[in-house]
């Protein structure tokens, strides 16, 4: 874990000790999705329930509060983390959930979506009628660029394939995404 910035690994290590009281009161373990399972496969290049977050209280996170202020999720302050706590299934049900990875933190473990998933929803976002999302095209075309080069799990191209149709309603597939990485390769 030495390639992350410290910050993150200790928001890692009390999201595990969070995610241990969580098992250990019968809950299934929660899955880091969005901007820090993204962060995590990236490598730091791209920086669920109540008894989470209560949890995550007790480790020093904290309620955002005062006006202009979203009220969902939880921060900490001298670490410079936030966290949204979602529930529901994992990518609305449509990730295979044996999939997922498992990182050992410290005494503990984390669970993250498979890269796959993360670039699927990334290129959902992208292809969004009302958002367009350039900067979700790029963390997509990251994480493909890392995760078929870097990873000691090699992609699965058919499932990757599979989930962009399904996160882009058929408007984009692997192929698109393979271009526009080997785009940015040249550039």
């Amino acid at each position: 874990m030495s390639t992350y910035r410290p910050e993150f690994v200790g928001a890692l290590e009390l999201m595990a000790e969070a995610f241990d009281e969580v098992v250990a009161a019968g809950f299934e373990r929660p899955i880091i999705v969005g901007g820090a399972a993204v962060e995590f496969y990236t490598g730091g290049a791209v920086v669920s329930q109540r008894e989470l977050e209560a949890a995550l209280l007790r480790r020093g996170f904290e309620r955002p509060a005062g006006p202009g202020t979203l009220l969902r999720g939880v921060h900490h302050s001298s670490l410079g983390i936030g966290v949204e706590v979602v529930s529901g299934q994992l990518f609305d049900g449509a990730a295979d959930k044996m999939r997922v990875r498992v990182v050992s933190v410290g005494s503990s473990e984390v669970r993250l979506p498979p890269v796959e998933d993360m670039i699927a929803d990334r290129m959902g976002q992208f292809a969004a009628p009302d958002l367009g999302d350039q900067l979700m095209l790029r963390q997509a075309i990251i994480l493909y660029r890392i995760a078929r080069r870097n990873l000691e799990d090699p992609l699965d191209q058919d499932y990757l394939d599979s989930r962009i149709r399904q996160e882009t309603l058929g408007h984009y597939d692997l192929g698109f995404l393979a271009e526009k990485a080997d785009e940015a390769d040249h550039t």
